[in-house]
């Protein structure tokens, strides 16, 4: 009898989709989001030999993680200031709202509405906003705004 529980073996096993997600911004009302690219961190690499070494490689050793910039793009709404308003404080208003950050959580439901995989983003702040592209030949598009976000770490929960 075959174990239904290994994702190898079992052919009835989806993986996740990922159309159903929520963003919570500290500090803002729900947003809805359209899309969320970015979730990426990376560990560099140190190399080292020392010059009296026989060896003709250098050794490799973990070094420190980084996090990628995280883009968030969301229908364009013209009673909704949020992103906006967050943006221009932190670009142009006074220079102390800089050191502002914001937790950031990230949620992805299954199809039963559970969450199964939970970002939480520490350390957030603003560095672009793009306000949608014009085009007046584009009878079916929606206007689209985006925000990308420099975060300090971000760590990953399963349920």
């Amino acid at each position: 009898m075959s174990d239904y529980t290994d994702n190898a073996t079992n052919p009835f096993e989806w993986p996740l989709a990922k159309f159903q997600f929520r963003v919570t911004i500290d500090g803002l009302p729900e947003l809805g989001f359209q899309t969320v690219e970015g979730l990426e961190s990376e560990v560099s690499i140190i190399e080292y030999r020392p010059g009296n070494s026989s060896f003709l490689f250098k050794s490799k050793r973990p070094g420190l993680v980084t996090y990628s910039n995280i883009t968030f793009k969301k229908g364009e709404f013209a009673d909704d200031p949020h992103l906006k308003d967050w943006w221009h404080l932190y670009a142009w208003e006074v220079a102390g709202n800089r050191n502002e950050r914001k937790e950031i959580l990230i949620e992805l439901y299954d199809e039963a509405d559970e969450v199964k995989l939970a970002w939480t983003c520490k350390g957030a702040f603003p560095v672009k906003f793009t306000p949608t592209s014009l085009d007046a030949e584009a009878d079916s598009e929606a206007a689209v705004e985006e925000l990308e976000v420099a975060v300090e770490s971000w760590s990953l929960e399963k349920s």
